[in-house]
């Protein structure tokens, strides 16, 4: 495309009535450009002499409000726009080296096009979708071509990822399982609730568009979630026995694991197993160590005095009812030493605690 003149890359952003953005229905009237001056960019819409004429003659009376524009935005681009792409009989504006590169399914259908002799040069650069939608194929350009700085996010997975899965954009594809490793990671960092609707969906796509690189962490959430809470998603059957028996070997292996008897082991299962934050994953096991948390902090109220012993650990969970806390000697085989003390801090702070 060299010493071809670089003009501006055209994308509306929100749908309009096909009468506002482009007329199909033929004219007797011979047809000329008008250019629509928006300020950005050069951009142009066809319409007979005469529509033109009356068209001003409206706008020229005083009582008369003039008619807006449609709500078209124009993109800064620095390539030619050389195919258009029909999608609900609005066009959408691109490049076809753009399109070529993101996208082998885009390539081989525009080379297809292009070779066809008996067809007219604008028919070439005219590629139409069919059972598409306009806002869906606009968020999946805007995330595709490299002229627009959009980005795969949670609100716009679910449009994006069947759309680069169907045209096999590599890229895309390997942007939205970052999206999704993210989103499943960031429940042992912060306090966020994945329902089990949205775990099962992610579950679904891992097999449906070949999602391997992040089956291992949502099968780990998955094992968070307690079984009747995934089995009651309607979607669940759909998932393949031997995913569903991933997650139950999963889950099996980690709360075999999480045996604690005190906060030092509860701080190491906590970071080991990257145990959600929110109250709503592990609900039980969180509150024998919020149990062991309050019978540590108990402890450390009392005076140095009170223990002879440096021993500090703490019986299992069943046998803290029985302990008389009355006895000083009873206490002073679990005195709290630095290291439980820190952990203790380390789970007050992540189930915020008082």
């Amino acid at each position: 495309m060299a010493n071809e003149t670089a003009t501006s890359s055209l994308l509306p952003l929100k749908r309009k009535a096909t009468s506002e953005i482009e007329t199909s229905t033929p004219s007797p009237k011979p047809v000329k450009s008008k250019r629509v001056d928006d300020g950005e960019s050069d951009s142009y819409s066809d319409e007979s002499e005469d529509e033109i004429e009356s068209k001003d003659e409206i706008e020229s009376k005083d009582d008369i409000k003039p008619v807006a524009k449609p709500d078209i935005k124009i993109f800064p681009g620095f390539l030619l726009n050389d195919v258009t792409l029909v999608v609900e009989e609005i066009h959408l504006h691109v490049n076809k080296d753009l399109l070529s590169t993101a996208s082998p399914v885009f390539d081989a259908w525009l080379k297809k096009e292009w070779q066809q002799d008996e067809c007219t040069d604008d028919t070439k650069r005219e590629l139409k979708f069919p059972g598409k939608t306009y806002d869906d194929m606009a968020t999946f350009l805007k995330c595709l071509l490299p002229i627009f700085a959009d980005h795969v996010t949670i609100a716009t997975l679910e449009t994006v990822l069947p759309l680069a899965d169907e045209y096999r954009t590599e890229n895309l594809l390997k942007e939205c399982e970052e999206v999704i490793r993210k989103h499943v990671g960031s429940v042992s960092e912060r306090d966020i609730y994945i329902p089990p609707s949205q775990v099962v969906t992610y579950l679904r796509w891992i097999e449906q568009y070949n999602l391997n690189t992040v089956e291992k962490c949502v099968v780990r959430l998955a094992s968070f979630l307690t079984t009747e809470e995934v089995e009651a998603v309607p979607d669940y059957i759909n998932i393949s026995k031997r995913l569903q028996r991933d997650i139950s070997n999963a889950r099996a292996k980690l709360l075999e694991s999480l045996m604690v008897s005190s906060v030092i082991e509860a701080e190491r299962k906590m970071k080991e197993f990257q145990i959600p934050l929110s109250t709503c994953y592990m609900t039980a096991w969180k509150r024998n160590v919020v149990e062991i948390v309050k019978v540590y902090l108990a402890l450390s109220t009392l005076p140095d005095n009170a223990f002879s012993s440096k021993r500090w650990s703490v019986p299992a969970h069943e046998y803290l009812e029985r302990i008389d806390f009355s006895s000083i000697a009873y206490k002073s085989q679990y005195k709290p030493s630095i290291g439980a003390n820190d952990a203790c801090k380390y789970l007050r702070d992540k189930f915020k605690l008082s």
